[in-house]
């Protein structure tokens, strides 16, 4: 699927109610951050609001629906934060899924555990001088918050991160750097992300159920490139490979509310 202008979904609201009801069932994999929660300058801080947690709890109940929340968190984070049985959880980019009772971590990430954590060290030194910056080891990857940082200093960080990685990389650690919304992500450079994941989780659907999926960051375009015969909804406005958009979290709850009329009414 390539980028191109999302759809405000409101305009096609019809249209995709009646694709959401034609499904047998419906997997709806959704991210986190500015997603389920909204953006908040301290990531310890973030939570879902009430009203949607009631409807992600709704949704778990449905047998027709398979919810399933996608992070860049780490797994154990993710999931105290969400709450939510009957779910599937994937964090780190879907290198650690929680599905079906079993935890899985990808192997190949597993090994770069060491290396990750000597370019937070070595991260933690350079880095001490610059006010605002945030250094979050979550063990298989790492996030570099910048969202506080000064904007004239903004740079500095990432040339910080780029030559840290990049002294790593020499010693033979495969490690790459994406970017996010005000982040650095630094994380194995493994054939795995977010849209693996998603396919993974629908591929464990049964045959013909929809798949789906909301999120707000550069990241999730891996997921929303996936879904050539789903629904992806951008939250936001860019430049996107999701088929929709709304403009901002507080919207989420109304199509969790579309996607609940279609399958569990």
């Amino acid at each position: 699927m390539q980028a191109t202008d999302a759809t405000p979904l409101w305009l096609a609201r019809e249209s995709v109610a009646d694709r959401l009801a034609a499904a047998p069932g419906v997997v709806c994999a959704l991210d986190f951050d500015g997603t389920l929660a909204p953006i908040v300058d301290d990531p310890d801080a973030a939570q879902m609001p009430p009203p949607v947690r009631e409807r992600v709890e709704r949704l778990a109940a449905c047998p027709s629906v398979d919810v399933a929340v996608v992070s860049g968190r780490e797994l154990a984070d993710l999931r105290d934060r969400v709450d939510v049985d009957g779910i599937a959880y994937a964090g780190n980019h879907g290198l650690e899924l929680r599905y079906d009772g079993g935890e899985v971590v990808n192997p190949e990430a597993r090994r770069c555990r060491d290396a990750v954590d000597r370019v937070c060290d070595h991260l933690g030194d350079r880095l001490a001088h610059v006010p605002g910056v945030e250094i979050e080891d979550k063990g298989l990857t790492a996030t570099v918050h910048v969202r506080q940082v000064p904007s004239e200093r903004v740079a500095e960080v990432e040339r910080s991160v780029r030559a840290t990685v990049e002294e790593v990389v020499a010693t033979g650690a495969p490690l790459e750097i994406r970017d996010g919304k005000a982040i650095r992500e630094i994380r194995p450079a493994v054939d795995w992300d977010k849209g693996r994941a998603v396919d993974l989780l629908t591929d464990e659907a049964p045959d013909g159920w929809l798949p789906m999926y909301v999120g707000d960051d550069r990241t999730d375009e891996d997921a929303f490139r996936v879904l050539d015969d789903g629904v992806g909804v951008l939250v936001g406005e860019r430049e996107t490979a999701a088929d929709y958009r709304l403009e901002a979290p507080r919207d989420v709850r109304e199509f969790l509310d579309l996607v609940a009329e279609a399958q569990c009414e």
